[in-house]
Order: structure tokens, then C-alpha cells, then sequence
């Protein structure tokens, strides 16, 4: 298992104009941490994201000539009274190579995090410990971040 710091990404509006969305489309390896920009940070060493989670958000990735493989969604619901989380392998896509998606949206009481410096996940990618910052975030974590980019977008209700 590998071990990494995970980066906060802040989500950006998806229709940001009435009833528009862009994607986009693969450029470079790296993260989106919400900036005005939208430019991509070089992955570094981060082998993982966190994101506020009101429910809304989703999570785009475009992947180069290398698969990101195995991702694993962190589910933060805690069990019961134990004080532990059900395993980091409950929760896990195949992402592959020259290819796009998104992931999400998420449940907040299913997937934020409720006890971030307090849980282990077993069977996880990344065992790097969670920081107090995940509280009330979705959790994603990647096997390989070689030539794949993230963003984190929410979705603008639209009233009738």
C-alpha cells in the first residue's frame, strides 16, 4: 500500500452560466484546487483529495496513456456506536487509461467524514492518516495520479 498527503479541492460551480457546463478535456496530470483559473497542479507526491460534501458535488477526472486503476471512495459514516468505519475496499471504480468520467455525487451522512483523525480504513490505498480538515468532506483516493487530472465541481440547483 502506498502512502501520500491528500490535497483539498475546493468545487466550482458546474453551470456557471444558466444551464452550461464545460468539462473539458485532458491537458496535463494534476488537481484543480478550485482555483479562479482553473489551472492544474503537478500531483507530486499526493495520492489523494478531499472536498466539502454538501451533496452536490461531483468529482471529473480525464486520465492519459497511463490508468489511474483502483480508486476508492472513503466512506465516512461511522458504525454504530464502535467508533469505526466499514473498509477503505467497500467503495472502489477502475478508472482507465485515455479515458474520462466523473464520480459522485455523494450522500453527506454516507460519505463525509465524521471522525477524520480518529479512523483507520482497512485495505486502503493511501494509509496516510486523515486530517482534522476532512471533517464533513468526500474522500478519494487513487492508486496511480501518473497522467491524471481532477476537478471538483457542484451541480446549481435549478428551480422551477
Amino acid at each position: 500500500m502506498a502512502a501520500g498527503p491528500r490535497v483539498a479541492l475546493q468545487a466550482i460551480p458546474f453551470n456557471i452560466t444558466p444551464l452550461t457546463g464545460v468539462l473539458g478535456a485532458y491537458s496535463s496530470a494534476g488537481y484543480d484546487t478550485g482555483s479562479p483559473g482553473g489551472s492544474f497542479t503537478a500531483w507530486s507526491t499526493t495520492l489523494g483529495i478531499y472536498v466539502p460534501n454538501n451533496g452536490q458535488v461531483i468529482l471529473a477526472w480525464w486520465s492519459g496513456g497511463t490508468a489511474p486503476g483502483v480508486t476508492q471512495v472513503l466512506v465516512g459514516d461511522l458504525v454504530g456506536n464502535t467508533g469505526q468505519v466499514i473498509p477503505a475496499t467497500t467503495e472502489t471504480v477502475t478508472l482507465g487509461a485515455s479515458s474520462s468520467g466523473w464520480l459522485g455525487p455523494w450522500s453527506p451522512a454516507t460519505y463525509n467524514q465524521q471522525a477524520p483523525a480518529n479512523v483507520t480504513y482497512a485495505g486502503a490505498i493511501n494509509t496516510q492518516a486523515l486530517v482534522a480538515a476532512a471533517q464533513g468532506c468526500v474522500v478519494v483516493d487513487f492508486t496511480t495520479t501518473t497522467t491524471l487530472a481532477v476537478r471538483a465541481y457542484t451541480l446549481i440547483p435549478v428551480q422551477p
